[in-house]
């Protein structure tokens, strides 16, 4: 007696932690439905953005190398007043008034300039941590979009295996209700039947098949929506078999705490922590060494002077082939230090400040309603196991109702409107059996996702 009872509740057991939630193939239209989705891949290159200027904020280290040069033809007229003074021998003065005199020549002049940051004033430091703060909150928030697509997702395949549920139960309640018309056709003949009966059911036929009507165009706008979501044709979907049962928790532990949302909120405030850093650090220096290699050509140059060679009365000018300097080095170590800009650091500070407080009371307020989500969708997955139990009874008694019924009327101890009652009351009550389960399964997964564990990982 011991060991069969050992076994049984192995093998309960066994097959608890073996159901699985979700079936391969809807797992698979679910990782379909995540790499398709735009919202994901924007957020994803948005991210791919925040990445580079992290780098760029790194790579301020890095030596940097450029070269500048210009070529430049000038010409100048320029008037010199230098005081005067006489030859003693000839008895000329020399530069007695202004003199005029025209300068043209060209000019090429180029470097080669390497510069290396050597400390940035802990602007590059503080920068790259803010930085890699803001891509993980918004990693983070990447995790609350996946949440969303899931949940959207299966949702929309319960939907359609509720509605091919339903498709099953008014096709079984046609068969059934066509066999009653045949009897009563056959007892009106006999004169057992009045013609009402026969009104009566066509009635019913006709209301199932208005109902058949409007689920097969909901059937087609959420397969519709499917292959929208995933990218399959909807051909495709309309061939693939969805599972609807409760959905069972093999490991409920997590809390709101690892909500994405708070997890994000957290880097936000770390970053601006460091934002605030940076802020604060903005009087210090910053130290930069540099290097150039110059080149530099004065060429083809001349300088007309108003003086004459006394001595040929020829105009005196000046004649330049070329003033070359290469190479030329300059090494050194620069510096630039802010040291008042008029309260714009303060100012800078302040509002660093408050962005922070801001974040601080988000993350409290995200907190408080997260924790009260998390209880209110856990109250009510407990309720939505109850009311699961309570609609499976409810079916068995309406399908004995059902059977009760048929005899009861083939035997003339009901009406047909009685009959027709039952009928009702069984499609009912199989609709809110199944209603009752895709109504536990949104609860479950409302659940992982207000304890943040909602992933496809965790969804068996």
């Amino acid at each position: 007696m011991k060991k069969t009872l050992f076994i049984s509740i192995l093998l309960f057991s066994t097959y608890f932690y073996s159901q699985k939630n979700i079936t391969e193939s809807e797992l698979e239209l679910i990782n379909l439905s995540l790499e398709k989705s735009y919202v994901l891949k924007n957020a994803q290159n948005e991210l791919a953005i925040d990445s580079i200027d992290f780098k760029s904020i790194k790579q301020n280290f890095i030596p940097t190398l450029s070269m500048d040069g210009f070529y430049s033809y000038g010409v100048s007229d320029f008037n010199v007043d230098v005081p005067s003074f006489q030859l003693p021998i000839a008895d000329i003065n020399l530069f007695e008034g202004d003199s005029e005199f025209q300068a043209k020549g060209n000019i090429f002049n180029t470097n080669l300039t390497a510069k290396a940051l050597l400390f940035s004033g802990m602007q590059v430091s503080y920068g790259s941590k803010a930085s890699k703060e803001k891509i993980k909150a918004k990693s983070f928030l990447l995790e609350k979009d996946k949440a969303d697509i899931i949940i959207d997702v299966i949702d929309t395949y319960d939907k359609i295996e509720l509605l091919n549920k339903s498709k099953v139960v008014l096709e079984e309640s046609e068969k059934r209700l066509t066999k009653e018309k045949q009897k009563v056709l056959n007892a009106i003949k006999n004169g057992l039947a009045t013609p009402y009966d026969r009104e009566k059911i066509t009635a019913a036929e006709l209301k199932i098949a208005s109902k058949k009507l409007e689920l097969f165009g909901n059937l087609s706008l959420l397969y519709l929506k499917l292959s929208m979501h995933t990218g399959v044709e909807q051909a495709t979907l309309e061939n693939y078999n969805f599972e609807l049962k409760p959905w069972v928790f093999h490991d409920n532990s997590q809390t709101f705490e690892n909500r994405p949302e708070l997890k994000a909120l957290e880097a936000s405030i770390k970053a601006y922590e460091y934002k605030l850093k940076m802020n604060k650090s903005l009087f210090l220096p910053k130290v930069q060494a540099f290097a150039t290699l110059s080149y530099f050509n004065l060429f083809d140059t001349s300088i007309k002077t108003p003086y004459t060679n006394l001595a040929t009365d020829q105009p005196i000018n000046l004649d330049l082939n070329y003033f070359k300097s290469f190479p030329t080095y300059l090494v050194g170590i620069g510096f630039q230090w802010e040291i008042f800009n008029g309260f714009k650091h303060s100012n800078e500070i302040q509002k660093t400040s408050i962005e922070k407080i801001i974040a601080q009371n988000n993350k409290k307020d995200a907190t408080e309603k997260l924790e009260l989500f998390e209880k209110k969708v856990r109250i009510e997955f407990d309720i939505k196991n109850k009311q699961i139990e309570m609609k499976e009874k409810e079916m068995e008694v309406a399908s004995n109702t059902l059977n009760f019924a048929i005899k009861s009327f083939q035997e003339g101890l009901i009406s047909i409107t009685e009959r027709l009652d039952a009928e009702t009351n069984y499609q009912e009550a199989i609709l809110e059996y199944y209603k009752s389960i895709v109504m536990q399964r949104r609860a479950a997964l409302e659940l992982l996702n207000a304890t943040g564990s909602l992933t496809t990982f965790n969804l068996n």
